[in-house]
């Protein structure tokens, strides 16, 4: 999935909203972390939503309307503490489910896109929680903010979802912490996100170069439910493809051995004195080896 015209400028989004970056949100690569740009875009989707279906759309004790897909293209490094603009456009409402397409600008550009898919998750204990049908008021209030007339690409292709955690070549254990749950009470849509970034970063770390740099071009992160709290967390990462200045490597995270999410990046390796991308070398491509996952 590639990011369209359309979708870079400013005037194509109706709904937007305006925050200045916090030192906490750098990483150690001296610009606006990965996970935060993440958190942007939620925060811009949770404001769309307060305008749309109200004040406390911010909280449920009934349904919850949650991502069931976001696909994330980071464009440009974000960087602190310039003011970023969070765009939102609804873009096709479903019976269960409904498409928003969301923008970063920051200094008169595009930093980032976010294609999103979110559904209504309905609780009724563990084994009957499930995605349902959208609530009718919502979905109404929804249908009448949506904007026709942009094409839409297809969604990429994931690997089917699992009931069983099936850990990939390198395993993460995680303790999960009381600032992993949201205002419902559920595992976080940030938290995720974290975990999945902790999985990626293990193998990341064992690929690092002198003067070769990684930058996150795009992340694709499929949630699977949404009825875990706190609980045992285990993460784990494998290769699912190399190109010529790219890779790809695939997370999962599971919460007491049920996956709640899995993401593929993508990956691209840079020269450090040119900031530009450059092929990988075949010696760090032979050291991928141990991240491939075994043949059937």
């Amino acid at each position: 999935m590639k990011t369209q015209p359309w979708q870079l400028e400013t005037g194509a989004y109706p709904f937007s909203i305006r925050f200045n970056p916090h030192y906490s949100h750098l990483d150690t690569e001296r610009h606006v972390n990965n996970v935060a740009v993440q958190s942007f875009h939620t925060e811009a989707r949770t404001r769309f939503h307060m305008a749309v279906l109200g004040d406390r759309a911010w909280y449920s004790d009934d349904v919850l309307l949650r991502p069931r897909r976001t696909v994330t293209h980071f464009l440009r490094e974000t960087h602190y503490p310039h003011e970023v603009t969070a765009a939102v456009r609804l873009v096709a409402v479903e019976d269960d489910s409904y498409r928003l397409v969301q923008a970063l600008f920051q200094s008169g550009e595009c930093v980032g896109v976010q294609e999103c898919l979110m559904g209504a998750w309905g609780e009724a204990g563990w084994a009957a929680s499930r995605w349902v049908a959208l609530p009718d008021a919502a979905r109404r209030a929804l249908a009448a903010e949506q904007v026709d007339g942009q094409p839409l690409l297809p969604w990429p292709e994931l690997p089917e979802e699992t009931e069983t955690f099936e850990p990939g070549p390198r395993q993460v254990a995680l303790t999960a912490r009381y600032a992993d749950l949201d205002p419902d009470r559920r595992l976080s849509e940030l938290a995720q996100a974290r975990y999945l970034e902790q999985a990626r970063a293990g193998s990341v770390t064992m690929l690092r170069q002198p003067n070769l740099g990684l930058l996150v071009a795009r992340i694709d992160i499929r949630y699977q439910r949404w009825d875990t709290g706190m609980g045992e967390v285990a993460l784990s990462s494998e290769l699912a493809g190399i190109g010529n200045s790219s890779f790809v490597l695939r997370g999962r995270a599971a919460v007491d051995g049920r996956p709640v999410a899995m993401a593929e990046s993508v990956m691209v390796l840079i020269d450090r004195d040119t900031h530009r991308p450059t092929p990988v070398p075949d010696a760090l491509r032979a050291e991928m080896a141990v991240l491939q996952p075994p043949t059937a």
